[in-house]
């Protein structure tokens, strides 16, 4: 699964313009495997809906075989439903028990372990979770009709009855009633579509005949269009809006080569009947890797031809697919271990880009998630990536950066025999870490306990401090390496193979070491003078680094270095030495002439870093600037515009009104909020007309209003409380919500502006709206705050619980 905040990081190549972050999915403190009392064999689910009232019918018969000699109760998973019977295989009703969160079923006889137990629980429910309507109303007429679901991690049992957690699998069946006018997506494979003409529905019956954990059951329902291919003799299926046919083929269409790729670099074949990829409406995550059948939120993976400029679904896709083999064919034991699923994935979809757009991407890519993983320890604490209650944060970076380690360690022969075995010995089983590090052992002879327990079972990562010295009397190099990290129980003094490049004018040389103490002087042999010295070639390790080199070292590894990482490092060390006359040159060199692409935005961004005022004194970094906002990237371009913010350059403004015309959305945007900062009065008549201009999440829209109300607070104020309404587009109605918040912390805003998003349908917006609340400060608010943060079942309780606090500290100081 992908959540939304990771869907365009992951894109940061291939597409490098991010989307503001909308949910993070939270991994919930599950701890350890379940006991199990029964192995479930198949699920029969048979549903039909109640479309405006958000109802879910259903039927579900569920086979298993009991674990206990005895057998005579069983328990299953079963939240906020309405149980009206539970039957036997003979029909005999049994009886049974409701709590909470569960149903337990009291069986006609006691079972032994050779039995095979049937039962069938007619229900009905209204999910808050799990499964989920949308539906067009008088403020979004054209918003999609769709039924879809969503289980990870355990809320699928809000929908039917079941065993709702990883370590069990089963095969399943679903048989969806739905309106004539509707289409139905689910695991496997279409049995058949029954027509009911007298009734105007069609019933959809499909079948999973491998088995995959409940979690991985799926329905997407809506009006769609399917298109359909082949990989070889898989069928490919596209589930997606009619009125987005032609977008949806051109951002689809890597699937095929992605499977071929996956299917011959992991060694197993894709198993299952056939791949779907369906758009999701509102989607909570931004990817769902359903056995078979995936569901993709249709903002993050559809775009229109002038947005594919900025964005590429490429990650998002070959993310999930990936998942069709790490998270479905082998899945997590236990919420511990989801890094065995998201790990792998956020690892596999980077190997995509490294065979399709080459070693230099791909080093980009893992140089951004080792940076995400080392900014969540800072951020969040360190937190092992086996653990009760792990960052989803950490579990996708920080578990690809492993595996690449890991590939570094063995070698890519041995790497690949490794997952191949691994995948093969535990298909479609539930595993753990050790199931991992077992198959490998199995498979390459290396015992690798060392590493497990360093990256995987404890937390942190090396802080290397390096220098190096030249002896010309022996011809060594000797490199002093120590790591500087704190010790403790949870981070410890690694040990880590490196290599170590040693460029010199008769050539260039790799040294391999092996790291084990805390403190480490190795001399290599070299034939002359280094040139250039690069300590961990190809960037494989996750690490924090301090190099003592010199400017003019650091200079030529930004300017000569071959690989963009490198080249990336090294400027970030040269914008820390203070001597801006040396610094300077180098970094608009790079950010006009690099020939990597992520290596210029950098240069450009670090340009960015100085004032306003030094920018303007230093007609160079204009020249650097402009020069950008011109590149062929489009993330340059977009990040050079940002910066031409001198009011009296008259090249800069007229090349934001170029930049207005651009083909990127992003690039616009940009340029509206540099205007705003550099011609504030010609904004004001400007920006208006930027105001309903449409464009991919509303993102030119959304920055104009922003901007109009930095020239304009009256304008501001008033354009926001009327963008703020139900029926605008959500991104707009979010930055109208932010103008409003920020006005409410000054006072300029009262409480009483807030309360009717109390009621909205976007969750972000209610909770948004709350904490503007708690801005305010109006302790006339504090009941109604104090009301939702003790329903538990309101997913925004826990945001009114901080805020009533938040205003009853204030009361309290102001005595």
């Amino acid at each position: 699964m992908t959540p939304r905040l990771f869907v365009f990081l992951l894109a940061a190549v291939s597409c490098p313009a991010l989307l503001p972050a909308q949910e993070l999915f939270p991994v919930r403190d599950r701890g350890e495997a379940r006991d199990r009392s029964y192995d479930v064999l198949h699920y029969r689910i048979e549903v039909s809906f109640d479309e405006p009232q958000r109802t879910v019918f259903g039927t579900v018969t569920t086979t298993l075989v009991p674990f206990q000699p005895e057998f005579r109760t069983l328990m299953f998973d079963a939240e906020e439903m309405r149980i009206e019977k539970v039957t036997s295989r003979s029909g005999a009703s049994l009886p049974f028990v409701q709590g909470p969160s569960t149903v337990t079923i009291t069986l006609d006889r006691t079972y032994s372990l050779r039995d095979t137990v049937e039962v069938s629980t007619v229900y009905s429910c209204t999910p808050r979770k799990g499964l989920y309507f949308v539906q067009p109303d008088s403020g979004y007429p054209d918003k999609p009709r769709q039924i879809w679901t969503q289980g990870e991690d355990m809320d699928n049992h809000f929908w039917f009855p079941c065993y709702d957690f990883p370590n069990d699998k089963a095969t399943s069946e679903v048989i969806a009633t739905v309106s004539g006018d509707l289409t139905v997506l689910s695991n496997g494979s279409l049995v058949r579509v029954r027509e009911n003409k007298k009734e105007h529905t069609r019933t959809f019956h499909w079948r999973q005949q491998k088995p995959h954990s409940s979690y991985l059951i799926m329905l997407a329902i809506g009006e769609y269009a399917v298109l359909r291919e082949k990989a070889g003799s898989l069928p490919l299926e596209f589930y997606v809006y009619p009125q987005r046919v032609d977008d949806a083929r051109i951002c689809f269409r890597e699937t095929a080569d992605m499977i071929r790729f996956f299917n011959e670099k992991i060694g197993f074949a894709y198993p299952w009947e056939k791949y779907a990829q369906a758009l999701i409406h509102e989607f909570v995550v931004g990817g769902m890797e359903n056995t078979s059948a995936t569901s993709l939120a249709d903002d993050a993976t559809v775009f229109d031809a002038r947005a594919r400029v900025d964005h590429s679904a490429t990650s998002l896709i070959a993310h999930e697919l990936a998942h069709q083999w790490w998270g479905d064919v082998v899945t997590c034991k236990d919420w511990r271990h989801l890094w065995l699923n998201e790990g792998f994935a956020s690892y596999f979809d980077p190997l995509y880009h490294e065979a399709t757009l080459g070693r230099d991407a791909f080093d980009v890519i893992m140089y951004e998630a080792q940076k995400a993983g080392i900014a969540t320890d800072k951020g969040l604490g360190r937190k092992p990536i086996v653990s009760v209650g792990s960052y989803g944060a950490n579990l996708y970076p920080r578990g690809a950066s492993v595996l690449h380690m890991l590939r570094f360690v063995l070698g890519d022969e041995l790497f690949w025999r490794a997952l191949r075995h691994y995948i093969t010995k535990h298909q479609f089983a539930s595993v753990e870490t050790n199931d991992f590090k077992v198959a490998i052992e199995e498979a390459t002879g290396q015992n690798l306990y060392w590493f497990f327990d360093q990256w995987v079972y404890k937390a942190g990562y090396p802080h290397f401090s390096v220098s190096s010295s030249w002896e010309d009397s022996t011809q060594l190099l000797r490199l002093h390496v120590e790591q500087t990290q704190k010790i403790d129980s949870l981070t410890g003094v690694f040990r880590t193979p490196v290599e170590i490049e040693v460029t010199t004018l008769l050539g260039v040389s790799t040294h391999r070491v092996m790291i084990t103490g805390r403190d480490t002087v190795f001399a290599l042999p070299v034939s002359s003078a280094p040139r250039l010295v690069i300590f961990d070639k190809g960037n494989w390790i996750l690490k924090e680094l301090s190099f003592a080199k010199s400017l003019e070292e650091w200079t030529i590894q930004a300017e000569e270095a071959p690989r963009p990482v490198d080249r990336m490092r090294a400027l970030e060390q040269l914008v820390m030495i203070d001597d801006s006359a040396a610094v300077l040159p180098v970094v608009e060199r790079m950010a006009v002439a690099d020939s990597f692409w992520a290596v210029r935005h950098d240069a450009v961004e670090a340009l960015g870093m100085f004032s306003d005022a030094f920018r303007a004194s230093r007609p160079s970094v204009t020249k650097a600037l402009l020069h950008a906002a011109r590149d062929k990237h489009p993330a340059v371009r977009a990040t050079a515009t940002v910066f031409l913010t001198d009011s009296g350059n008259v090249e800069m403004i007229s090349a934001l009104h170029e930049a207005l015309k651009d083909s990127s959305y992003t690039v616009v945007a940009r340029a509206i909020r540099a205007i705003a900062k550099a011609a504030p009065e010609e904004a004001r008549s400007l920006i208006p007309g930027y105001l309903d201009m449409p464009s991919h999440s509303n993102v030119i829209a959304s920055t104009a209003l922003s901007a109009l109300a930095e020239v304009d607070s009256v304008a501001g104020l008033r354009e926001s409380l009327a963008r703020m309404r139900y029926g605008n587009p959500p991104p707009v109605r979010g930055a109208a919500l932010r103008i409003l918040r920020r006005s409410a912390a000054h006072g300029s805003v009262s409480a009483a502006t807030f309360l009717p998003l109390l009621q909205d349908k976007n969750i972000w917006l209610r909770n948004t709206a709350i904490a503007a609340l708690g801005d305010c400060g109006d302790q006339n608010t504090l009941p109604l705050l104090e009301t939702i943060a003790l329903d538990e079942k309101n997913p925004s309780a826990a945001v009114a619980k901080r805020n009533a606090e938040k205003i009853r500290q204030r009361i309290k100081a102001e005595g």
